[in-house]
């Protein structure tokens, strides 16, 4: 029997009816969403989840979500009559420990910068909320008023009830989708279990840990399925009627963040999730049914001890009223994954948890409806995720990490600890001397500083301010001595990572004309510093572009997003007559930057190449063909050198043997990152995304509106001319060591965020960027920064700080 809907969403758990409530919101129609249990009480992880909804995050993109989720579920009309659907009682963050609650000051910060309520609490404010905590093992919180308890299957239940009303959504349960249909890589129809053939246009994946029965059509999916336990005991508060709904969750919910736990009132009962156990995976050909397993007593034991030194009235529990270990799904870096797979037509939205559903369902229809997201989904892109990361080893070490870490306290700058050395530099050999402290970037060991440099520290350390404990984490000295001997000298770095998309083929001008948003119908040998742009005129991101020839270009992009860049430019290739190759695995780079680096590129290649500034064009050096570009992402004097791999030692030797005699030296990340703040180059994902246009950035400047037509240029030609609503700003500190993400004040209000900053070591002052309104933006004016509970004075300064007429790079 065939059947037909537009758009096919399966799984009904709180994803799938988000996803389908959206849609329909967008005025889609012929949505038919199909479940193998029952709607909405599947057998699902959202039928079982305990229904906290913590309204904020560490992370900015998961904040956004978890803000928009609590605010949807709050206005969704109640269900059933026998549980709230939303009760909204808010959630404490809780710690134990002295280092936990510095953790919570440090998100309270960053909540004040996203725009969450929340209040720090002593342990007998935490006490007055939550009677049955005991303030004694307690150091402290953080009270997040926006967060609730919701029953799952209810929000479930309700989004469906209110899709369906609008005549746009149909259910249809106890129905297992076992294959999909493909022709021309492109999907046709879902084949269900009872032999019914459903034609479509659309399908959207929202099965999560149950995605896995159609992986033959998809890249293997970077996620796994945990087992999760969670019990209620039996009957150990007073002065609850278990049949009145209004006393099923009176109390915040608690999240005991040191001992992996956390707490729920359950009418007379309380509710103790634990993730204080080994990590249990389940193999996606093991899930099974149901999300639901026996419970394992054995992993609880020691979660059962810690949960009775906080909450004193466990010992009254004589047996648990309920017990389970509960599957859900942890990706390789925990973010949701959102986007159209390699099959047109067949899109995913998995990953995700009740916290996020109801951001998650929002940005999957507004991606399917063929607008921009309102947020940036970089980090959520189905697109993000290297080859490795696909790998089954990649993700049953990482998943297992991140249950394990879940709870964690994580610093800003703090590398993984496993997998490592997975990805190498081709410098790895030779540089094993200089004693890099390596962190991965797309999966590459490169140099965050160069220990060989200590002694350099040494003789620098009158300009190398002391930092905060916290600051300290994962930083070193020698970041600011290599900073400074590349303004005094030079330095090289590895760029190893400084991917390489080429463009070829008769109409190559015109695709990369379409694709960016200056002018590149530039002369062969020219360099360009561009954006691409989102329709509605979003920074998708910052390259450089060079002209090798005239049918022939290669636009440079950052490893750590290689696979989203490859993606958007074949999306937007259309009938353009080229090739886009993705090359990078095939070339390496160096940066030589510095007031001697044209000297000591000149005796290495045994000619002066004669460059301009922004220009490009083939030398040797020794027997090596390199593409040299006279460019900079430090502000100084120097070039950027792309060689082949199989040759890129050669290189290295030639340039550090002449040199050497002039003090060259090893530079790493973390110089290179505070040279360019000093400079005012933007960093991409963290000054600029698709949320911020041009104008707002500063960078109005790369947009040629008078040329042919681009991707975002009518959304650039109507914003152009208008005052922006906020302005990247550079902010110079007095003191203080922030790290991003912290709140910027003004009168004690919170007036933007943190996006980058380093120490500005040849200014000798902290420098930090933020988007603030025109009316603060202006040079002279007075703002706070809030670092580690601080509020340390800044003002508004014209940027660049360093060699603002730039002469120093020509």
């Amino acid at each position: 029997m065939t059947q037909r809907a537009t758009t096919v969403v399966l799984g009904a758990g709180i994803v799938g009816a988000s996803v389908a409530y959206h849609l329909a919101q967008l005025g889609h129609d012929d949505i038919l969403v199909v479940d193998q249990g029952d709607i909405p009480h599947n057998p699902g992880s959202t039928s079982h989840a305990p229904g906290g909804v913590v309204a904020m995050s560490h992370d900015r993109l998961l904040a956004r979500m978890s803000f928009y989720s609590t605010d949807l579920y709050r206005r969704l009309e109640r269900y059933d009559d026998f549980r709230h659907t939303y009760n909204p009682v808010g959630s404490i963050e809780l710690a134990r420990t002295a280092d936990r609650m510095a953790d919570l000051v440090r998100e309270h910060g960053e909540a004040l910068a996203f725009g969450a309520a929340t209040a720090l609490q002593t342990p007998n404010d935490i006490a007055e909320k939550v009677p049955y905590l005991d303030p004694g093992p307690m150091a402290g919180g953080l009270f997040i008023p926006d967060s609730a308890i919701i029953s799952g299957a209810n929000v479930t239940g309700a989004l469906l009830r209110d899709a369906e009303l609008s005549g746009r959504v149909t259910t249809k349960a106890h129905t297992t989708v076992i294959d999909i249909e493909v022709a021309d890589d492109r999907l046709t129809a879902v084949l269900t279990d009872d032999g019914e053939r459903i034609e479509t246009e659309r399908v959207v994946l929202c099965t999560n840990i149950w995605s896995l029965p159609l992986r033959r059509r998809l890249p293997t999916l970077p996620l796994m399925a945990f087992e999760h336990q969670y019990v209620e005991t039996s009957d150990v508060l007073e002065g609850f009627d278990p049949d009145n709904p209004d006393h099923e969750v009176t109390v915040p919910t608690v999240r005991d963040l040191d001992a992996g736990l956390y707490y729920r009132h359950h009418w007379n009962r309380i509710g103790v999730g634990s993730y204080h156990h080994a990590p249990l995976p389940v193999h996606p050909s093991d899930v099974g049914e149901t999300a639901h397993r026996a419970f394992t007593p054995q992993h609880f034991e020691a979660a059962w001890k810690a949960a009775c030194l906080m909450v004193p009235d466990l010992e009254n529990s004589n047996e648990f009223s309920r017990t389970l270990n509960g599957m859900f799904a942890f990706s390789v870096d925990g973010m949701p994954i959102i986007g159209e797979t390699n099959v047109s037509g067949l899109w995913m939205a998995v990953a995700s948890w009740i916290t996020h559903a109801g951001g998650v369902g929002k940005s999957l229809a507004e991606m399917v409806d063929g607008d921009d997201p309102e947020w940036d989904l970089r980090k959520a892109s189905i697109d993000r995720f290297h080859p490795h990361e696909r790998t089954r080893a990649f993700i049953e070490v990482v998943t297992a990490k991140n249950y394990a870490e879940v709870y964690d306290i994580h610093h800003p700058q703090e590398p993984p600890s496993r997998p490592r050395d997975l990805r190498r530099s081709p410098f790895a050999a030779v540089l094993a001397a200089h004693r890099p402290h390596n962190s991965p970037f797309g999966g590459i060991e490169l140099a965050s500083w160069y220990e060989s440099n200590s002694a350099l520290a040494d003789s620098h350390s009158d300009r190398l301010p002391t930092r905060s404990e916290w600051a300290s984490r994962h930083w070193s000295p020698i970041t600011g001595a290599e900073h400074l001997a590349c303004r005094d000298n030079a330095a090289l770095f590895d760029l190893t990572g400084l991917s390489i998309i080429e463009v070829t083929g008769p109409a190559a001008m015109a695709y990369v004309n379409r694709l960016c948003s200056s002018r590149m119908d530039v002369p062969p040998g020219r360099v360009v510093y561009t954006t691409w742009l989102t329709p509605a005129g979003g920074l998708k991101r910052d390259l450089t572009v060079a002209r090798l020839g005239p049918h022939r270009y290669w636009m440079f992009v950052g490893e750590g997003t290689r696979p989203q860049d490859v993606a958007w430019t074949n999306r937007h290739a259309g009938s353009h007559d080229v090739r886009i190759t993705d090359i990078s695995d095939a070339y390496t780079a160096l940066g030589l930057w510095g007031p001697n680096a044209p000297r000591i590129l000149e005796a290495a290649a045994g000619q002066n190449p004669g460059l301009g500034y922004f220009r490009g064009t083939w030398i040797e050096i020794g027997p090596v063909p390199v593409y040299a570009m006279r460019i900079s992402y430090v502000g100084e004097a120097g070039y950027e050198l792309h060689l082949p791999v199989d040759q890129a030692v050669t290189v290295f030797d030639r340039l550090w043997d002449e040199g050497a005699a002039g003090s060259l030296v090893m530079a790493g990340s973390a110089a290179m990152d505070s040279l360019r703040i000093e400079k005012g180059y933007r960093l991409w994902g963290a000054d600029i995304d698709t949320e911020y246009d041009p104008y707002e950035a500063g960078l109005g400047w790369t947009v040629h509106r008078d040329k042919a037509d681009f991707i975002g240029a009518a959304a650039c030609r109507e914003r152009a001319d208008r005052e922006p609503a906020r302005r990247l700003t550079c902010l110079l500190l007095e003191a203080g060591d922030p790290l991003g993400n912290e709140a910027v004040l003004s009168d004690g209000e919170a007036v933007g965020y943190v996006t980058s900053a380093a120490h500005g070591y040849s200014i000798g002052a902290p420098i930090a960027y933020t988007y603030l309104p025109p009316a603060l933006a202006t040079p002279g004016t007075g703002v706070g920064v809030l670092v580690e509970g601080t509020e340390h004075p800044a003002r508004v300064v014209t940027d660049p700080l360093w060699d603002p007429g730039g002469d120093r790079l020509r």
